[in-house]
């Protein structure tokens, strides 16, 4: 962050930059000068580019578990940039959300996915999804399991349990190697309660190794991270070495958008909200200029986001405005307005 803040006031950026850098690059920045930043980020992208096509490996990661394990803290801790929503209301992330980690010759692919319901939810949930979170398991070569371990297992937990059970004993060569990853342990109480957790998990599921970790904080990422970049296999590096994700400009907005929409309003309202950003330009002292657009379907709805005064808006203008200049390492003029949709 320290980093981040000295870069932003130099105001000397380049484009990869912008895009977050990798942990390696990060810890390569505290030894420059940062008047030569452009110049000495541009040789260190070089060299992590020089890496021959026939060197490069992938590892490509699913991360699954039921809604309010943790899964998108993870992977924002992960790759060290907000990528995806964080809420502790259920159902924030909607779609797959892929994270990009670039370390030496291996390019790590995170996908993070909704979050894993009970079979009598489940038809309905997933009818409003983009695809299964199941599906993401496919084709990949390693998935993390997140559990939630400050809270007791409920139906979604134990189904979810029993589903992957079944692909290890039905499908074994197809079933990709598993990494149980315990999140919250800051929050459980005695800790001898982890190793039950461990012990009990580990009992009904093949797993290849148990992580104990705290997202929020990052104790226990790294070597959960090490576990997973050892299951690389040979292959070109989907995105460029500088790539945090495959979202958008106008999409990393949208979950920044989102999460701060989920902590400020309750009920209904967060998941009844949608939202698109109507215009981003940059001016020529290197601010950049959002408008963005909440939609509602009733004049009620709006009045509850904007607050009296519009007081309420303003606040979240403000809160929207610091999580972006962090992200993107720049000044950012965040405009937030409300729509009433159009009824047809």
């Amino acid at each position: 962050a320290g980093v981040r803040a000295a870069i932003a006031a130099s105001r000397m950026w380049t484009t990869q930059a912008r895009n977050c850098l990798c942990p390696r690059g990060m810890r390569m920045l505290f030894a420059m000068n940062l008047r030569k930043f452009s110049e000495s980020a541009s040789e260190f992208y070089e060299e992590i580019e020089s890496v021959p096509v026939e060197s490069q490996k992938t590892a490509r990661v699913a991360v699954i578990g039921t809604p309010n394990a943790g899964k998108s803290v993870l992977v924002n801790s992960i790759v060290e940039t907000k990528i995806s929503a964080e809420s502790p209301k259920r159902h924030t992330t909607r779609r797959e959300i892929l994270g990009v980690l670039t370390e030496d010759d291996i390019q790590m692919v995170l996908t993070d996915t909704p979050g894993i319901v009970a079979e009598k939810e489940r038809r309905e949930y997933e009818s409003k999804l983009v695809r299964s979170p199941w599906e993401a398991l496919f084709g990949v070569d390693a998935a993390i399991v997140v559990i939630d371990a400050a809270k007791r297992m409920y139906e979604p937990e134990h189904q979810m349990i029993i589903r992957l059970r079944k692909m290890q004993e039905e499908n074994s060569q197809r079933s990709p190697p598993l990494f149980l990853t315990l999140n919250k342990v800051d929050l459980v109480h005695p800790k001898v309660r982890l190793l039950e957790i461990c012990e009990y998990l580990n009992e009904q599921l093949k797993f290849e190794a148990t992580h104990f970790t705290c997202a929020r904080t990052g104790e226990g990422v790294d070597g959960l991270v090490a576990d997973l970049l050892a299951e690389a296999k040979p292959g070109k590096w989907p995105f460029p070495v500088e790539a945090r994700t495959d979202l958008s400009l106008s999409e990393r907005v949208v979950e920044v958008v989102r999460e701060k929409v989920f902590h400020r309003f309750h009920n209904e309202l967060p998941y009844q909200t949608d939202q698109e950003t109507e215009e981003t330009t940059e001016d020529d002292e290197g601010n950049l200029i959002i408008r963005h657009v909440l939609i509602v379907n009733t004049i009620g709805k709006k009045r509850i986001l904007e607050g009296k005064t519009g007081l309420k808006l303003l606040g979240l203008e403000k809160l929207i405005s610091e999580e972006l200049e962090n992200i993107f390492g720049q000044p950012v003029t965040f405009k937030l307005a409300v729509s009433v949709r159009k009824q047809r």
